[in-house]
């Protein structure tokens, strides 16, 4: 009986410790599993994190001058798009200095921005740096000239866009001067592919009234120029009727030393290009500012964001983004 009890005792141990062990065996399974469990939100929680952090899309432009109208309108267009959609955009003045566009720019390297745009003073000057930064993956984006080696290019025809300007000068020569007088051109040959626009202006002119005169032309693409500019012209030609500039700013300028000398609507006239707030607002008061072209800087530069955002996605785009032309005169001023 004894060695009975003692064979039941020896069973119950051995099958307890044989309980025992198995459940110390299994309690490390069930912590792993409980460490898989913790760490799969984790996980989660890094690729959500991930996601929060996919950084902010940066852009650097870098502008001719901003004492031209036109590229204030086209900055406050880059700047409303890229608020509109989350974009971090910084913008720099070059005030028609090639140096500081290149000083720019290898800043914005730098910075280590997602792409660049520019608006060259002087295309030749910049390739090197424009250059650069495509070897460091940046992708730069020329906007109204040309840099060689750039992504994409927005612009328009330089010498067709002078030659509506032109043409507005010759109608208005033609309807109140029986097709003669005298005329006087801003140009601006500091940017190479400007030489064309100037070259429109003085064709366009000529091509409706042929028997007017071209007496003077003189380099003015801000108001400051564009004033001491129809100071020279009409000091040489007190008669003079007519300046058509290469813009409003230069010819925003003129209008101001036209009015100051006592000219008048009815024996002057000034054309500029770029279709301005302040152009617009004079053809409205019907003063002898007649004429501008639109080319809806404001719209040009959502434009030039919208086709970075294409040559970040896609690749560089070979054929000219082109910027669309329509002349503004008292017929149509009342679209705008």
């Amino acid at each position: 009986m004894k060695k009975f009890t003692r064979k039941v005792l020896g069973v119950i141990l051995t099958t307890t410790m044989f309980i025992m062990a198995g459940c110390s065996a299994t309690a490390p399974v069930k912590e792993t599993e409980t460490k898989s469990e913790a760490a799969a939100p984790a996980e989660t929680k890094k690729e959500e994190a991930k996601t929060e952090e996919k950084k902010t899309l940066k852009i650097g432009f870098t502008v001719q001058n901003l004492a031209n109208p036109y590229f204030v309108a086209v900055v406050q267009g880059v700047q409303d798009y890229c608020k509109e959609n989350g974009i971090e955009v910084t913008i720099h003045d070059a005030k028609a200095d090639p140096n500081a566009h290149i000083n720019a720019i290898e800043n914005f390297i730098a910075q280590g921005v997602d792409a660049i745009m520019v608006s060259p003073v002087d295309q030749i000057a910049l390739e090197p740096i424009v250059k650069k930064a495509q070897e460091a993956g940046i992708p730069v984006i020329s906007v109204n000239q040309k840099v060689e080696g750039s992504s994409a290019l927005i612009a328009l025809n330089e010498y067709d866009y002078g030659f509506a300007g032109g043409k507005i000068a010759g109608e208005w020569m033609k309807e109140a001067l029986g097709g003669k007088g005298k005329a006087a051109i801003l140009i601006y040959p500091e940017i190479v592919s400007l030489v064309d626009r100037g070259n429109g202006l003085k064709e366009g002119i000529l091509s409706v009234c042929p028997d007017v005169e071209i007496v003077a032309e003189q380099s003015a693409a801000v108001p400051e120029k564009g004033m001491a500019a129809a100071e020279a012209f009409l000091q040489a030609h007190p008669d003079l009727n007519v300046i058509a500039g290469i813009n409003d700013g230069g010819a925003l300028g003129a209008f101001e030393t036209f009015a100051a000398a006592g000219k008048t609507k009815e024996n002057a006239a000034i054309i500029g290009l770029d279709a301005t707030e302040e152009a617009i607002k004079k053809i409205k008061e019907g003063s002898m500012y007649v004429g501008t072209v639109d080319i809806d800087p404001y719209g040009t530069g959502k434009l030039a964001v919208e086709t970075t955002l294409k040559v970040l996605e896609s690749g560089p785009i070979a054929e000219t983004v082109k910027i669309q032309m329509v002349p503004v005169t008292k017929e149509n001023i009342d679209q705008y």
